[in-house]
């Protein structure tokens, strides 16, 4: 009998040939995965988004390809810690330290450096040390995260006196002692803050590590703090943070699933790095949140179009995704092909060609490229389908691929809208920079799920990952292949997907709805019934129902938003299609009289929650006093205008689907008249506002909602 793998431990181990070899003009879209500017000037006041995280490519990763060095995307910083950094608002940039030390004017864009060595060794130790010294000097925050990682040299083998160490390290008052011990016999408590150091899995009883660490300055605080029972004067502070920055040693940051991959934090990241970085005041430029209310997107991928069902034999399983599910709910729902299965001269058929066009033609389907040849792995040029007609390239793969279906596959008026890589995921420089080139967005990899399975925020993604100059933007959900331990079942796996969208909404909002799966998902009577239970709880959710290439251009607006603090308040500017910004830990509304580019607030989970008008210039002042004029509480869709006077409030709401809006700032207990505008004409209705002053508006279809006082 074969032993069936956990999802963990899978987990852990001619017009076509033309259309595939044109490439497009730069220029002819908006940039969408640019590296973010290192040259540019910083505006008066602003703060420095931007954290360093430092590798060593000398470090081995073992992964299911074997052993490999560390790379900007294979390391612990990117696996778990560029979430939570990213939560907090902060853009993470990599760094090899075994290139060498970043120079001063590199170093000027950055809040602080963050490392999570797990070796000790490193060329010229001490100049490194020195270097973090000097960032700390310079005002930057140096979090250190395990190990110190340069102790000892790796040319001459020789350990650094730690003296030296502590000397090299003197901003952070932290002295190094040495004394290490694993012997839990001696190890012993002799203070903890457990919100901050037993997040996901508390302290065992036999602490595992012990070395001895000595906070001098007044102005750090101690979360751990050991002792060994067999040293005088042997108290340690194991987690430290202050106004230089953070360290927490090994064994107290995470803890390992015993014989499988995955992990849970000790430490809480979200609190940790909030105060070793010095940003609890800040604004955060937040992807999860439209107009008040969580996002949703969803996305499929072309792998299985022409498979044949169970459900309905011998009908494809891209048509029962067809009928059953786009048609049927009607959610905005990007679409991709693999080009060559649907072109008739090669994979594909008349039949195969035809239904991916009435695919496209549905209103609620945006289009996506999956490639033109289904790449295995983007990097070793592997593939699912080598066929002599088509040669492998990467321009093949993505301009030609997008090019074959515009012209032989959307009506008029649509055009491709992002990219959805296939196999692997693990995409070259090169591809992204074609994609760079076209202006179309790209997306795939990550692999969220936190469940009860997966029950940690360490496997939740980041928002995405870089690649050379460029960035890979990550799904926020993980999709119905590993949630079905590959394909082989249970096939109703899916379902499961719901878990982690109910526990990346609590208690702290981190993700967005993403429904992510392939067309194969309608092979089976199974999967097809945990699609439907999907898009059925989607359905009774309020969110924010968006199109995936409007969360990828949000996200770049999250990598380019600029914040500045003055006088007045927080400016935000080059925010692009971000809307929403969010201040943690506040009862503080907005002063909507002072403040520029507001349409209102919400407060949810303790944290407000500011909504942008559009992609100029805001600026967000804060506020103890209600405001004494109409503002939005949350909508339903993107607001495309808004016009508020003293006595109306006109809205313009974009996207498909029933629209809604909730005001507040209106006279308590008053009746107001609403006009809601549709094509075939405009309806009249009076309604009353609560005795709170909110008024919420059902608009149906409507685009545009009037609100006019008496």
């Amino acid at each position: 009998m074969t032993r069936k793998l956990s999802r963990r431990a899978l987990l852990g181990r001619a017009a076509a040939a033309a259309g595939a070899l044109a490439l497009w003009a730069a220029g002819s879209r908006a940039s969408a995965a640019q590296a973010a500017p290192s040259t540019r000037t910083p505006a008066p006041g602003e703060l420095p988004r931007y954290v360093l995280g430092l590798y060593k490519s000398a470090e081995i990763s073992n992964d299911v390809d074997g052993q490999n060095p560390k790379t900007a995307t294979v390391n612990e910083i990117h696996r778990w810690a560029q979430m939570p950094l990213n939560w907090l608002g902060l853009m993470v940039e990599y760094h090899d330290i075994d290139r060498g030390l970043p120079d001063e004017r590199t170093m000027s864009r950055y809040r602080g450096v963050v490392t999570w060595f797990q070796t000790e060794e490193m060329a010229a130790p001490l100049d490194y040390l020195r270097w973090l010294g000097a960032q700390m000097r310079a005002g930057r925050r140096v979090v250190i995260l395990e190990y110190l990682g340069a102790l000892r040299d790796r040319r001459t083998l020789r350990t650094l006196d730690l003296a030296v160490v502590s000397d090299a390290l003197a901003p952070s008052g932290l002295e190094f002692r040495g004394n290490w011990t694993g012997n839990q016999q001696v190890i012993e408590l002799r203070r903890k803050d457990p919100k901050m150091v037993e997040f996901e899995r508390p302290l065992p009883l036999g602490l595992p590590s012990y070395q001895q660490v000595v906070s001098r300055r007044l102005d750090s605080r101690a979360h751990l703090v050991l002792a060994r029972r067999d040293l005088p004067d042997s108290d340690s502070h194991m987690v430290v943070t202050g106004p230089w920055g953070g360290f927490a040693a090994a064994e107290y940051v995470r803890v390992q699933f015993p014989h499988e991959p995955g992990a849970q934090w000790r430490l809480d990241p979200f609190a940790f790095f909030r105060d070793a970085l010095g940003v609890e005041e800040w604004p955060r430029p937040d992807t999860t949140t439209q107009c008040g209310r969580r996002i949703f997107y969803s996305h499929i991928d072309g792998d299985g179009l022409r498979n044949r069902s169970e459900v309905r034999p011998g009908v494809s399983s891209g048509q029962i995704i067809l009928d059953e599910i786009l048609s049927r709910y009607g959610l905005p729902t990007s679409v991709s092909v693999v080009a060559a299965e649907v072109e008739p001269t090669l994979l594909g058929s008349p039949e195969f060609h035809e239904l991916a066009r009435a695919i496209y033609r549905l209103p609620n389907v945006e289009a996506g490229s999956h490639s033109y040849t289904h790449p295995l792995d983007w990097e070793k040029r592997t593939r699912s389908f080598p066929l002599p007609a088509i040669p492998y390239s990467v321009e093949t793969e993505t301009a030609g691929s997008i090019r074959y279906i515009e012209e032989r596959l959307l009506p008029p008026g649509k055009r491709v809208r992002l990219f959805q890589w296939s196999g692997s995921t693990r995409v070259s420089e090169d591809a992204i920079a074609v994609l760079e080139r076209l202006g179309v967005p790209n997306i795939n990899g990550g692999d969220t799920m936190r469940d009860r399975e997966w029950p940690s925020y360490t496997r939740v993604a980041p928002l995405m990952r870089q690649v050379g100059r460029q960035w890979q933007t990550y799904t926020s959900a993980s999709n119905e292949n590993l949630y079905t331990n590959l394909w082989t079942g249970p096939f109703y796996g899916f379902r499961h997907v719901v878990e982690t969208f109910e526990n990346t909404e609590k208690p702290r909002r981190v993700a967005p709805v993403n429904v992510y799966y392939h067309f194969y998902s309608a092979e089976r009577v199974a999967s097809l019934a945990s699609l439907r239970h999907v898009h059925e709880w989607v359905g009774r959710q309020p969110l924010a129902r968006l199109f995936t290439s409007e969360y990828l251009a949000i996200v770049e607006g999250f990598r380019t938003t600029r914040i500045a603090r003055d006088a007045t308040g927080w400016r935000v500017w080059d925010h692009g299609a971000l809307r929403t910004v969010r201040f943690d830990d506040t009862r503080a509304g907005v002063d909507l009289a002072r403040s520029q580019g507001v349409l209102g607030f919400v407060h949810h989970q303790g944290a407000l929650y500011v909504h942008l008008a559009g992609p100029e210039p805001a600026l967000i002042v804060l506020g103890d006093r209600p405001p004494q004029m109409p503002y939005l509480v949350q909508a339903s869709h993107r607001v495309t205008a808004w016009v508020r006077e003293a006595a109306r409030v006109a809205v313009s709401l974009s996207g498909l689907g029933p629209k809604l809006i909730e005001l507040a700032g209106l006279p308590a207990d008053r009746e107001i008249t609403v006009e809601i505008r549709e094509r075939a004409g405009s309806r009249r209705e009076r309604a009353r506002t609560g005795a709170d002053g909110h008024l919420t508006v059902r608009a149906g279809e409507a685009a545009d909602v009037e609100v006019r006082l008496g």
